[in-house]
């Protein structure tokens, strides 16, 4: 009887995307060279990268996609059946989850976003529009609400408010010497959830119960 075969190897896509990400990472897309990537995929021949992604930057739009796809399948989606409060606090757990640690412990996509934050490409807009943005509305509608209909401004604060947390990772080396520890585990994270909950709908006073 013939032996089964065995599991099938990682595939030349799967490889070139993996060796990809960590290549544009480092070097940024104008600087990243399709030789190294196919050297770092184990050897891969450069006309895979044609066959598989059409040019360099068809594959770096998969990468984006790929590394973004993978930690935003937590993106916030807070239960719509409670109080404005207590979504928010919701949208702001679940939005640090996934930059203080999903995002944190991706392999590469960190330092993928500085690099595309740096020198932007036509893909910055792709993800604006495609996670970006549709977060952003969100929080708008959710300010709007919390400010009892009056909408002027929410967008501009939510853009401040996503923008602030979204960008907390790449300021902590910076907050560690001022002596600010960042969460990096949900418990730790929940517990700043609540404490930026309550500065954005009272500011800096104190909770009553402190």
């Amino acid at each position: 009887m013939t032996a089964p075969a065995p599991p099938p190897l990682e595939s030349t896509r799967e490889r070139l995307i993996a060796a990809a990400g960590m290549i544009f990472a480092r070097d940024g897309f104008t600087n990243a060279s399709v030789r190294d990537i196919c050297q770092a995929a184990g050897g891969a021949n450069v006309a895979s990268i044609k066959y598989h992604f059409g040019d360099k930057t068809g594959l770096y739009r998969e990468v984006v996609l790929h590394s973004i796809a993978a930690v935003c399948k937590r993106r916030p989606t807070p239960d719509l059946t409670l109080p404005p409060e207590d979504r928010l606090r919701d949208w702001l757990r679940q939005f640090l989850e996934l930059t203080l640690i999903y995002r944190r412990n991706h392999p590469y996509l960190t330092n993928l976003m500085k690099q595309e934050l740096r020198e932007p490409t036509q893909m910055l807009d792709e993800v604006v529009r495609q996670v970006i943005a549709p977060m952003h509305a969100m929080l708008t509608g959710l300010i709007t609400e919390l400010r009892g209909g009056q909408s002027e401004n929410s967008h501009l604060h939510a853009g401040i408010l996503l923008s602030a947390c979204a960008n907390l990772e790449n300021s902590r080396p910076i907050l560690e010497r001022l002596g600010a520890v960042l969460p990096s585990e949900p418990d730790s994270v929940a517990r700043f959830a609540d404490q930026l909950t309550h500065a954005v709908l009272h500011g800096i006073t104190p909770p009553k119960n402190q």
